[in-house]
């Protein structure tokens, strides 16, 4: 949720990677132990100046797969306006879409060192090894979907490390939303508590958890991933932070952090993480679920 930074370092790496897919500088396909292709680089680059020049004369592959956010958008705008002569045939597209699966074996999303999905930070994303197989619970979503612009397939603002249930209610279809290499949702939408009686520290039933935002991009995020009534299911979180804030008063913090400090947590940072079971900076939210929610409302009551 918080926005990812594209470093020059993280391009490097995504370079590294992506070319490492080529073995000996040539992609090959085999079905049936029948060749059904093998291109180089090169050839991509070719094939790109071909069919992409009237947009960008200097277009190649290293630049199409590096290539910012605006970059991509303006070239999806130009292949809407010119698909008679950019479209590409089964074979081409191929070459795009074999290049996206073997990217997915690879750790990609160890890369951007993300461990929660980018849309919700409701799930857990990683990586592991099962039978010497690379095998993943992380899902990538194409920003801009890949059967539409199999252009975009490997480029790297185009891959978004998300959960199953966020790709799955993300459209096909261009939506404007929140692009977490572009912005930060963390930033531009909050948590907070409304609450409904007097039972709220005691019972679920006394309060419900909204989430808003005055930016357009953030509150479509919200209603396309559907997240108000996924966050629902989260209460019991929610009220136990309120217990915590009568239980963790300022003075038991200051007892605690004089009587701990050093030994079990480095500073005061560390024993708020502990009291709230969550990141509450906003550099770490990506790295457990559900740590937004408990930044926003333990910010709210002031336990923060």
């Amino acid at each position: 949720m918080i926005k990812i930074t594209i470093t020059q370092s993280i391009k490097e790496q995504y370079k590294k990677l992506l070319f490492n897919i080529f073995k000996q500088n040539k992609l090959e396909k085999k079905e049936n132990k029948k060749l059904l292709f093998s291109i180089t680089v090169q050839n991509l680059d070719n094939l790109l100046q071909k069919k992409l020049k009237g947009f960008d004369e200097t277009i190649s592959f290293e630049k199409l797969i590096l290539a910012d956010f605006d970059y991509l958008y303006n070239l999806t705008q130009y292949i809407d306006k010119s698909s008679s002569f950019t479209q590409l045939n089964k074979k081409e597209k191929s070459y795009f879409l074999t290049l996206y699966e073997r990217l997915k074996k690879t750790d990609y999303v160890k890369m951007l060192q993300v461990s929660t999905c980018l849309y919700c930070n409701r799930n857990y994303i990683f990586n592991f090894t099962k039978n010497n197989k690379l095998e993943a619970t992380a899902q990538i979503d194409h920003f801009f979907d890949k059967k539409t612009y199999p252009y975009l397939a490997i480029s790297l603002y185009n891959l978004v490390p998300c959960c199953i249930v966020c790709n799955q209610r993300k459209s096909t279809k261009k939506q404007n939303i929140i692009h977490p290499f572009v912005e930060s949702f963390d930033t531009s939408a909050k948590f907070r508590l409304a609450i409904k009686d007097s039972s709220f520290y005691y019972t679920q039933q006394g309060f419900e958890i909204l989430l808003t935002s005055d930016n357009p991009k953030a509150q479509n995020s919200i209603e396309i991933f559907n997240l108000n009534r996924l966050y629902q299911n989260h209460k019991d979180i929610v009220l136990e932070l309120i217990q915590k804030d009568i239980v963790y008063n300022e003075s038991y913090l200051d007892e605690l952090l004089t009587k701990y400090e050093g030994t079990l947590f480095k500073n005061k940072e560390d024993l708020q993480r502990l009291v709230s079971g969550g990141y509450i900076e906003d550099e770490n939210i990506n790295k457990r679920p559900l740590s937004k929610l408990t930044k926003d409302i333990s910010q709210e009551l002031g336990l923060l």
